[in-house]
């Protein structure tokens, strides 16, 4: 699912890659490189997904509250997203008065 996820936003540099192919005339040349790309680009992102969850069920082996700790990372994380908008919102509004 995460490689499936990944590959629907187009990638600005094969985007890139392919205009300047196109402006050069050689548009073989920028599908093989673009093909290439995205293969290398599915395999780095299948592998890490792999390897995610390979060290996931290693780590829940090993640490039973491992499942607690990740039911509640979510809160953790959505506190400090709201504690740096607010620091980033009184900094704002500090450098207008």
């Amino acid at each position: 699912m995460f490689g499936l996820t990944g590959g629907l936003i187009p990638c600005p540099a094969a985007i890139t890659v392919l205009l300047l192919c196109l402006q050069l005339k050689k548009i073989s040349l920028g599908a093989g490189l673009v093909l290439c790309f995205s293969i290398g680009l599915a395999l780095t992102m299948v592998a890490s997904g792999v390897i995610a969850a390979l060290s996931v069920r290693h780590v829940s082996r090993r640490w039973s509250d491992f499942g607690t700790l990740a039911r509640k990372a979510p809160y953790f994380s959505s506190a400090v997203i709201i504690v740096v908008g607010l620091y980033v919102t009184y900094s704002g509004l500090h450098a207008l008065t």
